[in-house]
């Protein structure tokens, strides 16, 4: 799996190396055969993309010199199917003065026009196994004193996606802090982590209403829930058992539970 995204600069320079690649290319093919090339012309952007990114290296020769994959919303290396999807969605980001492709540069997880609607991003390429790497230290929950109350019930979130995938969390009753902050957060992410806040969120739980709240204090890439509406700052959000939340991307993403 894929999960880091890759930076602006390797994008634009992919994309002005893929420019140069792809008049190469369609020289050379008028060069060879004249017919041909005015019939693969108009087509040779959908098909450079299209057949690049669905083959074996997911990625355009541009894309893999700045050490890029194309995958999708899992992570994963797209097919041939998403990937002439994707490169024919490549062309409405490309009206209307490229506004498709501005979108990336204010999306969490640099997504343009048409990797939404393709469900797909431009990951860095990462040589490291895709498997969740272990938690470090310092731990990202902090034990309850002996001295607070025990509750009944055992509310928790269980990681779904990214690094904390597989793994459940207490809550504490006075609930917990979430973010890089190791001083003042409870449940702590490394300071590298892609869009995460000093100070990104807080959830709690009511034994009462037996609901969970979320609150975000002002994250930068935002807090979500698990249908993809922002928690505005300073509101607090209701979420039930069972109800899924994620931090700046579904890279992060969380399920409450009791």
């Amino acid at each position: 799996m894929y999960q880091q995204k890759g930076s602006m600069g390797a994008r634009i320079g992919a994309l002005f190396l893929d420019g140069i690649f792809l008049w190469i290319i369609l020289f050379l093919i008028i060069l060879i055969s004249p017919d041909l090339g005015i019939l693969i012309a108009p087509f040779g952007t959908f098909l450079y993309y299209g057949i690049f990114e669905g083959s074996s290296m997911h990625a355009t020769p541009g894309k893999r010199i700045c050490n890029l994959i194309v995958v999708d919303d899992t992570g994963a290396p797209i097919t041939f199917g998403k990937a002439f999807l994707r490169s024919l969605c490549r062309l409405i980001s490309g009206m209307i003065l490229c506004i498709g492709y501005l979108i990336g540069l204010f999306d969490p997880q640099g997504k343009a026009l048409h990797d939404k609607m393709a469900g797909t991003f431009v990951a860095a390429r990462v040589p490291a196994a895709p498997a969740p790497q272990p938690m470090p230290a310092p731990t990202p929950i902090r034990q309850p004193e002996r001295s607070q109350p025990v509750m009944q019930e055992n509310p928790q979130i269980l990681g779904v996606s990214g690094q904390f995938a597989g793994r459940a969390f207490p809550i504490r009753p006075q609930g917990i802090l979430m973010g890089r902050d190791a001083a003042s957060c409870d449940f702590i992410f490394p300071d590298n982590a892609q869009g995460i806040s000093r100070n990104h969120c807080k959830l709690q739980y009511n034994p009462q209403t037996k609901m969970f709240i979320l609150y975000d204090l002002g994250s930068r890439y935002g807090t979500f829930l698990g249908n993809g509406t922002r928690v505005p700052q300073g509101q607090p959000m209701a979420l039930r058992p069972g109800d899924e939340f994620y931090l700046a991307g579904r890279m992060n993403l969380f399920r409450v539970s009791v």
